[in-house]
């Protein structure tokens, strides 16, 4: 408890700092935070590199080492923009964000039925609550609890709230889920997380099996509703293109067990596609692939 009160005193201490610094230097810290981890998160570092040679097995390792570090750059850089976002003037909202290509936007997050909004560990993906600023309604997202740091999960959550989003606890929430979709909301689910092998689906991602959650596949098999999935390309600072791909369709007519299978490997199909357009924009530190088991290759 006493921990979260230091690191929350830290973080608001850190705001008053970089809200006096131009942008350019606030910009600049966050590479540097990033630049910093990678030199001392030894462990992190390793996993990142593996990562990217996993999903890349044709590149060197010096050209991995490449990718780590500026993923390792952008991530400090999300953290930096993730405190001085709450700071970002109304009028300046649509000046530094925008939802692209249009008709894609207006069929889906802006049709006014309920959404699935399917975003990934990729860009900046925690201000993409900014989404509702621009189009006016509530965009609700599932957000994981830190265990054992309830002050400083409030703390962050309020963080990304500031940035437009309302939060669930990710935690038996599919009911609650299904009750906003039925009331029209945008409702965020990240799909790139690793689920546990008892509860998961494994399914095909860069070539191997990994377990990855059923959740987006089965809610949205159930309800029918729009599954679009969402990213964020980095223009600048605080600034960002938000770009919605074609809806991902959940197919509903068959055995259930292969259709949560071939649904979810459409999922991990679209990452493994912006992943390769922006290597270095992934959040290649967490351990996705684990114990996967890898596929066989045939002739």
């Amino acid at each position: 408890m006493i921990a979260d009160l230091v690191i929350i005193a830290i973080i608001k201490l850190l705001q008053l700092c970089l809200r006096i610094l131009p942008e350019g230097a606030s910009r600049a810290t966050g590479r540097s935070m990033g630049t910093a981890g990678f030199a001392l998160l030894k462990k992190r570092r390793n996993i990142a590199i593996n990562n990217v040679r996993r999903a890349f097995p044709d590149i060197t390792r010096a050209d991995a080492r490449d990718i780590a570090l500026s993923c390792f750059k952008n991530l400090g850089t999300n953290m930096i923009e993730l405190l001085l976002a709450p700071f970002v003037p109304a009028d300046e909202v649509p000046k530094r964000f925008s939802l692209e290509p249009q008709h894609i936007v207006d069929e889906t997050l802006g049709s006014g039925r309920g959404v699935i909004a399917l975003t990934f560990h990729f860009g900046n993906w925690e201000i993409l609550g900014i989404t509702s600023k621009l189009l006016n309604q509530p965009v609700v997202a599932l957000a994981r609890p830190l265990k054992r740091h309830v002050r400083l999960n409030s703390f962050l959550n309020g963080l990304r709230e500031s940035t437009g989003l309302t939060i669930i606890v990710n935690a038996n929430t599919g009911k609650e889920v299904m009750r906003r979709l039925k009331n029209n909301y945008i409702v965020a689910i990240l799909g790139d997380q690793r689920e546990k092998r008892s509860r998961g689906v494994f399914v095909e991602f860069f070539g191997q099996k990994v377990p990855t959650s059923k959740g987006t596949a089965m809610i949205g098999m159930k309800t029918g509703c729009i599954v679009v999935p969402c990213y964020p390309v980095r223009k600048g600072f605080l600034r960002y293109t938000i770009v919605c791909g074609e809806p991902i369709v959940m197919e509903r007519q068959g055995d259930i067990d292969e259709l949560i299978e071939k649904n979810t490997r459409k999922i991990n199909a679209f990452l493994e596609g912006i992943i390769r357009q922006y290597p270095d924009e992934w959040f290649w530190v967490h351990q996705r692939w684990g114990r996967a088991r890898r596929t066989k290759k045939t002739a």
